[in-house]
């Protein structure tokens, strides 16, 4: 029998259920659009392979997939690692007539949802309008693909120009994007358009919140979020919540933040929104909260995609703080949690054993596997694992190794508050609370000065010298943010004033954002310097005027 040709038939599909009878269904109903190039998943791993091998256009998703990982769990997992092709319509199917404001209220949101019973008019009606909306932004979305940001405003603006039924989605692209340019003032511009169009437009309001963040206006922020979540379509977005507690960490206020998120994990009760409860009750010393949603997500994730030997590690840290000795050592031996060819979750897993011998009464013990721990740590860095092993060391009676343990931490991130947060909550339980002051103080101060002893030989016009002083810090502690962030700044400076695009000198710069993106994912003060080194660049690369 001849294949139907149709508009989809170009398109290959991926069906995720566990029912087979629902898989033959679905098959059959993607047969009749004219859609043939069919693979089937059962489960969210074989989904993940399929997804990998075959890079499907469309995924028709099951919500309850019986299994330890939810459709919607998954679908969020391979959307935050980037693990779905960009061209990717994700349809989820459910029989919850609930589920849309479960998806209203999740950081992402599938490109349609389909009730149960569904026909294949209901998929094609979604894939018709899905397909549509693809065509008409295509411009946008190759330029977006392509990372060119620049591009894809001039895109924007193109289609914003015809005034046609795209233009809030026009809008909501644009803003986004603007506010990766690092331009939150444009962005605001771009936001305060759409909402004098539709005030209650909420992706608006959220937009024009994190725009005010951006720019550093924390009071504005955390107003423009809370007006959201005061208001009938916002009450549940989970991403106002998040900019609150961005803004309140920004200003200092951890228990403020902590606050905000534990809000933000009751409206989604999701693993990953109690891991991040946990681990910032963690970093604030409510190690009753911090061991609850811990094991929230142990429970949640044991076995699944979305489980994390971080999660495990700072279950048992917060076991070992909180007396339970014996239930931190089980859970960091139990072969089903532990990762395999980890080297990172070994060294830091010895370091919480030695913690726990010393607990149980057991030096001996303690002292060989500190012996192993010391020799897995390849160089101290501003991270959970180096502190766990100061404490260890601390515990163990070793001072003058665990403060000089805690020092380098400091210096190698000197700006990080959580580490700072840490280092401290450690120091005080074991009995060093003197030596707070005198451990981060004293560090941040020493990286600092050699912050401001370069800034000045710069100002001083000593250019080569205030980047071999910047750059010479940078060797020493490579994954220094606020070192990083300074040596990108002068450098894009040297070029500025030199008035020359130095190819080695841009290619510097490009390497530190490419390390600072990694290390700060979505920082705002990253995306500010990426902006300074786009500037530069084409100040540079601009023709003379007469």
């Amino acid at each position: 029998m001849a294949t139907i040709q149709t508009p989809y038939s170009h398109l290959q599909a991926l069906i995720i259920d566990d029912m087979a009878v629902q898989q033959t269904t679905l098959r059959g109903q993607l047969t009749m659009l004219g859609i043939t190039k069919v693979e089937q998943a059962s489960n969210a791993e074989d989904a993940l392979r399929l997804i990998r091998a075959k890079a499907p256009n469309l995924v028709l998703c099951d919500f309850n997939l019986n299994n330890k990982t939810d459709g919607q769990q998954m679908f969020e997992h391979m959307r935050d690692k980037g693990l779905l092709p960009a061209d990717c319509l994700f349809f989820m199917i459910t029989a919850e007539s609930g589920y849309a404001s479960v998806a209203s209220a999740t950081e992402h949101r599938p490109d349609a949802y389909l009730l149960k019973p569904i026909t294949a008019s209901d998929i094609e009606d979604r894939l018709k309008a899905a397909l549509e909306k693809r065509q008409a932004l295509l411009a946008v979305n190759q330029r977006l693909a392509k990372d060119d940001l620049v591009g894809a405003v001039s895109e924007c603006d193109k289609l914003l120009a015809k005034k046609d039924r795209w233009t809030m989605s026009v809008l909501q692209i644009k803003g986004q994007t603007l506010l990766q340019l690092g331009r939150h003032e444009d962005a605001k511009a771009v936001y305060r358009t759409a909402l004098d169009e539709r005030p209650n437009l909420v992706w608006a309001q959220l937009g024009l919140a994190r725009a005010h963040k951006a720019g550093g206006q924390f009071d504005e922020a955390r107003q423009l979020a809370s007006d959201i979540i005061a208001s009938p379509e916002g009450e549940k977005n989970v991403a106002a919540y998040d900019v609150i507690a961005e803004s309140l960490e920004a200003q200092g206020d951890a228990d403020g933040a902590l606050w905000a998120l534990k809000d933000a994990a009751t409206v989604v009760p999701s693993s990953r929104r109690q891991r991040l409860v946990g681990e910032a009750a963690y970093r604030n010393g409510d190690l009753a909260t911090a061991k609850e949603c811990l094991q929230k997500v142990a429970k949640a994730t044991r076995g699944s995609m979305t489980a994390s030997s971080q999660d495990t590690l700072l279950l048992a840290q917060t076991l070992v703080d909180t007396g339970d000795a014996a239930g931190a050592v089980a859970i960091l031996d139990d072969v089903n949690t532990k990762p395999k060819h980890d080297p990172q979750y070994e060294s830091v897993s010895l370091a919480i054993k030695v913690q726990a011998h010393v607990k149980s009464g057991q030096p001996e013990a303690a002292a060989k596997l500190l012996v192993k721990a010391r020799e897995t740590l390849r160089k101290a860095k501003a991270d959970f694992g180096t502190v766990a092993l100061a404490k260890a060391e601390l515990m163990s009676g070793n001072e003058a190794e665990g403060l000089k343990l805690m020092e380098r931490a400091i210096s190698a991130d000197h700006e990080n508050t959580r580490v700072k947060q840490m280092i401290g909550n450690a120091l005080r339980d074991t009995g060093h609370d003197d030596k707070i002051q005198q451990v981060i103080e004293a560090a941040a101060a020493g990286l600092q000065k050699r912050v401001t002893d370069a800034k000045k030989l710069f100002r001083d016009s000593k250019i080569d010298e205030a980047l071999e002083a910047i750059e010479a810090a940078l060797r020493e502690y490579p994954e220094n943010t606020g070192v990083l962030l300074q040596a990108a700044q002068m450098n894009c400076l040297s070029l500025r004033l030199k008035r020359e695009l130095n190819d080695t000198v841009v290619e510097r710069v490009r390497l530190y954002l490419t390390r600072l993106e990694k290390l700060l994912p979505a920082n705002d003060r990253v995306t500010q310097m990426q902006r300074y080194y786009r500037e530069t660049l084409s100040t540079l690369a601009a023709p003379a005027t007469a």
